[in-house]
């Protein structure tokens, strides 16, 4: 999966988790959150950084940065 596949993705199900929530289907937004969140950590560990600046991951699994 390229970068911008793996983006594309995440706006897509960022998408379907906002009409969910809109039409009050709270449970499957949830639901699409969660496959959110693992997404974003699949590619963090193929070292891709998510818009909101979340660094990406090294290959022990912990964030890209050294120092706190």
């Amino acid at each position: 999966m390229t970068l911008k596949e793996w983006l594309d993705r995440l706006a897509k199900l960022e998408r379907e988790q906002l009409g969910h929530y809109r039409e009050g289907r709270a449970r499957e937004g949830d639901a699409v959150g969660v496959v959110i969140c693992q997404l974003i950590s699949e590619g963090r560990l193929h070292g891709f950084c998510v818009p909101d600046g979340r660094p990406p991951l090294n290959k022990a699994g912990e964030s890209g940065s050294s120092h706190l």
